[in-house]
């Protein structure tokens, strides 16, 4: 199931900068494992904000709560703003043909 995932980093006063990019090193490497493995689609970095953004690609939203709590390096310091579960849209346009009666 794929999600849109919306993270903000929320690190103000809890750690310095030096901290923070060393966890934030880690999380690079996390990222490109789960690149790798097909677990994560995509992740971006947005331009001029502490933001990133990702499509994940999880058997379940269960599985995508136990990386974001459990897993991430950054997870102490992520503000999760936006998860989506996303439909494929040929799936919805498939069901609209079919006025929702299958």
């Amino acid at each position: 199931m794929l999600f849109y995932v919306q993270m903000r980093w929320n690190h103000e006063g809890r750690i310095d900068l030096d901290e923070l990019w060393e966890i934030e090193q880690e999380e690079a490497e996390h990222a490109q494992e789960t690149l790798d493995s097909g677990f994560c689609v995509g992740i971006w970095k947005v331009a001029a904000q502490k933001r990133v953004i990702a499509i994940i690609d999880s058997p379940d939203a269960e599985e995508l709560d136990r990386t974001a709590l459990g897993r991430l390096p950054m997870r102490d310091y992520l503000e999760f703003e936006a998860v989506w579960p996303l439909r494929d849209y040929l799936g919805f346009a498939a069901d609209v043909k079919a006025r929702y009666r299958v």
